[in-house]
């Protein structure tokens, strides 16, 4: 990580060195992928990847072909199907769905308004102005108390 020379009447700053290593760091991943994914033994590994998932595929369609007509495979299957119906019924398993449900479309929005963060120039400088939602976590509690 490249240091900034450090005068006497500036403090240093490591967010914005650590903001501008994170960059140059997506920026090298991104260009070593393109370098790996445009190689030739890339190609390589694609076309045995590919010819080898395609035999899986082949294997695993016969194999479900003679499981299929299997009566043990029919009386799994009405088993299955009890234990659902009988899941979805139960109040318990219907208030953890909507629990689930409300966490995932609370995510869901936290991420869509960190993506549009992210797409903002200079987003880094500014700190989030939103009081829509509440803070998922609380303060945290400093374990040093000498360490300020």
């Amino acid at each position: 990580m490249s240091q900034p020379e450090n005068n006497s009447n500036q403090p240093p700053q490591p967010q914005n060195d650590l903001g501008s290593e994170l960059r140059e760091l997506g920026q090298q991943l991104e260009a070593a992928v393109r370098t790996a994914i445009h190689s030739d033994q890339a190609r390589q590994v694609q076309q045995d990847v590919s010819s080898g998932l395609k035999e899986i595929g082949t294997q695993l369609f016969t194999a479900l072909k003679s499981i299929q007509d299997s009566p043990q495979l029919q009386h799994l299957v009405e088993r299955g199907e009890q234990a659902v119906s009988q899941a979805q019924q139960n109040p318990a398993t219907q208030d953890f769905q909507e629990a689930l449900s409300r966490g995932i479309a609370q995510l869901n929005d936290q991420l869509a308004a960190f993506v549009v963060r992210m797409r903002e120039p200079d987003s880094s400088d500014t700190p989030p102005t939103s009081t829509d939602t509440p803070p998922t976590t609380s303060e945290t509690t400093r374990l040093d108390p000498d360490q300020k």
